[in-house]
């Protein structure tokens, strides 16, 4: 277990790395997926396994929930709009991945609470969260709310009506990183992770995928361009196998996901993206250096929209939007909370001025503005159909007319 004492930061780092340069030195190497799966994820030392907190302004990046709530009331009128179209069903599921602290979810909880909604007494929770201390603080904060809160179910529970949330989530899950190689089998070789015989460095090693998994890599990569030579690209076999089990989360209902990403020929348009899209992230600073101080880094990269909805689809979900995020906050009706945060009777000066400044960085394309949101819906009862009404659009799935600011 690794405190939040800096010293012991430094060790928990160490040790990381230390774990991984064995495993690369048996191996011989090892790919980035697995690199970022012990990284991020290794038991009691990884980024996301550690007591430390990495969202908000005193850690190493910031989402949508910890700038504003408002992200969470609009996430709200679709959760809410969702279970009226379904008949308002008696058990209705937030379902949300990556939830942290609760940030998003807390912030959807409070305006459904002013807001009186009756959804409230048909709602449960169930989260997937890496990190257990995130986890502890979510769950106590779902009990400390007024009657305890909706209940909390195991991911393990059967599925339910709902809504499936996904915020900043598929950017994180382990990706191959490929360079183009004309010479070798399928245009490709794989950037794998490699310690130098005489630093004993972590570096990089080009060389064939690991048994297995070039079989995964080849279909996925079918319909890209081919890679210019030397260019780099990441691939994630873990983001299509999640979306495509995201159409067994719920009886009926919608999937939203919001991320930084792009479509699959976009991300690989030697132009813009001779490098890729990973980086990694620390103290809101950005870094192409993905392999120094693992366990004491982000590591992301640019979600492939178009292996999201395609693996979505073919677990049975249907897609119903491809929007941004400044378009979903524009028409997710959430005005009446603007307007209370501005004027209502509890307004302050503070608060108007926070959501001037969030909305800055919301409602911004060049920004956090033009994250990708893509939305679709589960089930084909006659309530979920009304879902996918065109002539009925849900809440932030119509185009907008105007700017929230």
């Amino acid at each position: 277990m690794c405190p939040t004492v800096a010293p012991r930061r430094i060790y928990c780092m160490e040790e990381v790395e230390r774990l991984i340069r064995e495993e690369a030195q048996r191996e011989g190497s090892i790919s980035f997926a697995r690199f970022m799966e012990r990284a991020l994820l290794e038991p009691g030392l990884g980024y996301y396994a550690t007591a430390q907190r990495r969202a908000g302004r005193s850690g190493d990046f910031m989402t949508a929930p910890e700038l504003h709530p408002i992200l969470g009331a609009a996430i709200a009128q679709l959760a809410a709009a969702t279970w009226e179209r379904l008949g308002r069903p008696a058990t209705f599921r937030w379902r949300e991945y990556g939830a942290g602290e609760g940030t998003l979810l807390l912030a959807a909880l409070d305006y459904l609470t002013r807001e009186g909604h009756p959804l409230l007494g048909a709602l449960e929770v169930s989260v997937s969260e890496a990190n257990p201390y995130r986890l502890a603080d979510l769950t106590a904060a779902l009990a400390a709310l007024p009657g305890g809160g909706p209940p909390l179910v195991t991911p393990a529970s059967p599925p339910v009506a709902g809504i499936v949330v996904a915020n900043e989530f598929a950017d994180a899950l382990p990706f191959h990183i490929v360079v183009g190689r004309a010479a070798a089998p399928g245009g490709f070789a794989e950037r794998r992770v490699a310690v130098d015989a005489v630093t004993n460095a972590l570096t990089w090693a080009e060389g064939a995928p690991d048994p297995g998994v070039a079989e995964r890599l080849t279909p996925l990569m079918a319909a890209w361009p081919p890679l210019a030579e030397g260019q780099l690209a990441e691939i994630s076999p873990a983001t299509a196998d999640w979306a495509h089990g995201l159409g067994g989360e719920l009886t009926e209902g919608v999937v939203i996901v919001l991320d930084y990403g792009r479509e699959g020929v976009a991300l690989r348009d030697p132009a813009s993206r001779m490098a890729g899209t990973a980086l990694a992230y620390q103290g809101h600073r950005a870094t192409s250096d993905l392999l120094s101080e693992p366990g004491s880094r982000d590591l992301t990269a640019h979600v492939d929209l178009t292996l999201l909805r395609v693996a979505a689809e073919a677990g049975g979900l249907r897609h119903l939007a491809s929007t941004n995020q400044a378009k979903f906050l524009a028409t997710a009706g959430v005005d009446g909370e603007v307007a209370r945060t501005r004027t209502g009777p509890a307004a302050t000066l503070e608060g108007a001025i926070a959501l001037r400044s969030a909305l800055a960085q919301l409602m911004d394309p060049r920004r956090m503005g033009g994250f990708a949101v893509e939305v679709f819906v589960a089930g084909s009862s006659p309530g979920a159909n009304t879902l996918a009404d065109p002539a009925s659009p849900l809440p932030g799935t119509a185009a907008p007319n105007r700017p929230l600011v």
